[in-house]
């Protein structure tokens, strides 16, 4: 199985080309899911899509087979698959996530990820996290399209 790549590509359009193409800078802004999400061979697509103190959301593309291997973050979160099947471990436990269901895991629990078929998933981590442990793996290099601090 595929492992976390130290440097994920980052595509996408900006967060002003968002929210100008929305009508609204900088209070709605508008995420088309369908044209951000991007499958690649080599690991899975990662784009944080806003960073803001309250929440972090990161967007998944995954290929059958790759995965995230086991981590844990300080924040609770929310795991909603949007797009095929996905195997969420935890507390040794192996639940089977498919396109439509949605898992809240709190804050420390040591978790993975394994895409069953090609997956699109949606992260939600709350608070935006003072630690996670893929940190360097995961989010290195990538610049939300969204951030707001504090």
């Amino acid at each position: 199985m595929s492992q976390i790549p130290q440097e994920p590509v980052v595509q996408g359009p900006s967060s002003q080309e968002l929210s100008e193409a929305q009508g609204a800078p900088g209070n709605l802004i508008v995420f088309d899911l369908r044209t951000l999400a991007r499958f690649q061979e080599e690991r899975p697509y990662v784009q944080v899509l806003s960073d803001i103190d309250t929440a972090r959301v990161v967007l998944f593309a995954f290929k059958a087979g790759q995965e995230l291997k086991e981590h844990k973050t300080s924040s609770q979160i929310l795991v909603q698959v949007l797009r095929g099947q996905v195997s969420f471990s935890a507390t040794g436990t192996d639940v089977k996530l498919k396109a439509g269901m949605l898992i809240q895991l709190e804050a420390n629990i040591p978790h993975s990820v394994v895409a069953r078929t090609d997956a699109i998933m949606l992260l939600t981590m709350t608070p935006s996290p003072s630690n996670h442990s893929l940190q360097n793996e995961l989010f290195r290099g990538i610049q939300p399209l969204v951030s707001r601090k504090s």
